[in-house]
């Protein structure tokens, strides 16, 4: 991707790439390196889904790249005869069968601002962390946005319907019916039952909830006097993190395919918003609504092949630097309806139709 302009004094790459420049250029007043880890650091405040699942980044290297995930359950063990030969456990539908799962580098968003005097403001903590918050939350947003309708989507391809969550009145083996965005004890129950059916624990698992859920669980005894000493503070403004049940992280989200109002979410590019279907298909009665979900770390992966990539070049047609930042990135979540493939268990208000 260039950023050229026929009125550029000159121009610099983040990482220190620079062209042949005077002593009047850009390369003189700004300071890539900076930028760039202000803005990450203020990226990883921001962000909370990176936090749930796995970072494969070390393993990309550029916008395009993709990583083959095997599918590996959990094998079923075997008798042993000493001395005997070991059967191979080909026949196993837990093991590694041989499929896999793409992670694609597929997604490549920039934000910028004009800066009309990049040496003042760069000079200054004050003046730079005004830019750097809105180019980082500009990015982190879209890149949590991202993350947040890859779980959605697997649960929406999973659940769909002619009339709304299949099975929402019987076969529930992959998520728990709640009334409207009450969270119950029996809910909780049914969800703890769950996770322990296929990891035995609830290591691993976060416990994601929309914000009038996150309400509802505040009201019962048994929640509120377990996190009594601990009560939202720095810690869930920057992380999100609520508390704990159960073993599991309690989090926040404002994402938009989560406790909204049951019908197809409108895609919005300028805040990296995908749209997606409701979760019937006849769109009659869009009443299925997704107010929160229980994951497992080995359900969402994603990478980085640029996080915070800053460029700057001075465009004289606006008396300004422009200051860049890119960011590519890619996810995959994975879950099925199979024993050991379960990682994703939702919390829905279903209406039978």
């Amino acid at each position: 991707m260039a950023l050229t302009d026929p009125l550029d004094a000159g121009q610099v790459l983040g990482g220190g790439a620079a062209g042949a420049v005077d002593a009047t250029d850009v390369a003189d007043s700004f300071v890539p390196e900076i930028w760039g880890m202000a803005i990450e650091d203020v990226f990883k405040k921001i962000t909370l889904f990176d936090k749930l699942g796995t970072d494969l980044s070390d393993n990309v290297s550029q916008y395009g790249d993709t990583i083959h995930l095997p599918h590996i359950g959990v094998p079923g063990v075997q008798a042993y005869t000493q001395g005997a030969e070991i059967a191979p456990d080909v026949a196993n539908s837990n093991s590694d069968r041989g499929t896999s799962t793409d992670l694609s580098i597929n997604q490549y968003n920039v934000s910028s601002v004009y800066i009309p005097d990049i040496v003042k403001v760069q000079s200054s903590y004050d003046l730079m962390s005004i830019y750097v918050k809105q180019l980082a939350y500009a990015n982190a947003r879209a890149f949590d946005n991202f993350l947040s309708y890859t779980i959605a989507k697997k649960i929406n391809d999973l659940l769909k319907s002619d009339t709304g969550v299949v099975g929402g009145d019987a076969d529930t083996s992959l998520h728990v019916v709640t009334t409207g965005s009450v969270l119950g004890q029996a809910n909780i129950t049914s969800l703890y039952a769950k996770i322990l059916a296929e990891t035995g624990s609830t290591d691993g698992w976060s416990l994601v909830l929309s914000p009038a859920m996150m309400s509802s669980l505040n009201t019962l005894a048994s929640y509120s006097e377990g996190t009594m000493a601990a009560p939202l503070g720095g810690d869930f403004a920057r992380t999100g993190m609520a508390g704990n049940i159960l073993g599991m992280p309690v989090y926040v989200t404002q994402s938009p395919y989560v406790g909204g109002t049951g019908a197809a979410v409108t895609a919005d590019a300028t805040k990296g918003i995908l749209g997606l279907a409701s979760f019937d298909n006849t769109g009659g009665q869009q009443d299925d609504i997704l107010y929160g979900f229980a994951m497992h770390e080995s359900a969402l992966y994603s990478a980085f092949s640029r996080k915070a990539k800053i460029t700057a070049s001075y465009r004289h047609s606006h008396l300004s630097h422009l200051v860049t930042c890119e960011s590519a990135y890619g996810a995959v979540s994975k879950c099925a309806d199979a024993e050991g493939d379960r990682r994703i268990f939702s919390l829905i208000d279903y209406e039978a139709a």
